[in-house]
């Protein structure tokens, strides 16, 4: 038994040893729609929590990574009540509603996730161009967005830290074109198959699809929800 405490000591001491500290989420001005913060209009924190509430400080390691979820439901009800003044209000309907509802971003209303990950799982594959030496970390975020019946990778970025550096990570409406230059997912990549060898690690992570270019249109059109995230060191 004293040998068992002994070892998981040492793992948890080796553990933070190549540990990060993340030190919030920030949004840009332009995010206006689908925000992972409260919007100064909230009415209190029945309606709106701020996503990553209590999570500043937090020692992210290979074996704890984050994920952040957005306020959908605030913003569903939001939608919801703006749609409801217009048809009373105006009264505009069908195609005409629809158009103004787009014009003031009402768009892309699904599920928006942050992860936020040290694991090499993820940043082996994720921008491996990124590389981290000797007691350095990479980190890698991903904005991940859950629309059309489908999940999309919506932006993504990687950088390389000093061991229990601190950083944040920046959310803007602005476009991310990296995420372009990504291999679109064919069909017969989009599963797993029968042939699959686990121990051809990159074919089998790639096949898992954790940096698919699947992006629709919503993207192009969501001009003032989360489209992309950036790391800021500290």
């Amino acid at each position: 038994m004293k040998h068992f405490i002994y070892g998981v000591i040492f793992l948890l001491i080796n553990s933070y040893q190549y540990a990060v500290i993340f030190q919030g989420l920030k949004e840009n001005s332009n995010v206006t729609k689908n925000t992972f913060s409260c919007p100064t209009a909230a009415s209190g924190a029945s309606d709106c929590s701020n996503a990553d509430s209590n999570a500043s400080g937090f020692v992210v390691t290979q074996q704890s990574p984050l994920q952040f979820f957005n306020n959908q439901s605030y913003w569903l009800r939001r939608e919801a009540e703006k749609r409801q003044d217009y048809q009373t209000n105006q009264p505009l309907s069908g195609t005409e509603l629809d158009s103004k509802m787009q014009s003031e971003g009402w768009v892309a209303m699904g599920s928006y996730c942050i992860l936020i990950s040290t694991n090499s799982v993820l940043t082996d594959v994720v921008m491996p161009n990124v590389t981290a030496s000797g007691d350095q970390v990479k980190v890698v975020v991903q904005l991940w967005y859950n629309g059309e019946n489908n999940i999309q990778l919506w932006s993504q970025d990687a950088a390389v830290m000093s061991a229990t550096q601190g950083f944040s990570v920046l959310i803007s409406s602005d476009q991310d074109d990296q995420i372009s230059q990504l291999p679109v997912l064919s069909a017969s990549s989009s599963k797993l198959t029968q042939n699959s060898k686990l121990s051809d690690g990159k074919a089998f992570l790639n096949q898992i699809g954790l940096q698919i270019n699947n992006r629709t249109n919503q993207y192009g059109k969501a001009n003032n929800s989360p489209r992309s995230v950036k790391i800021q060191l500290a």
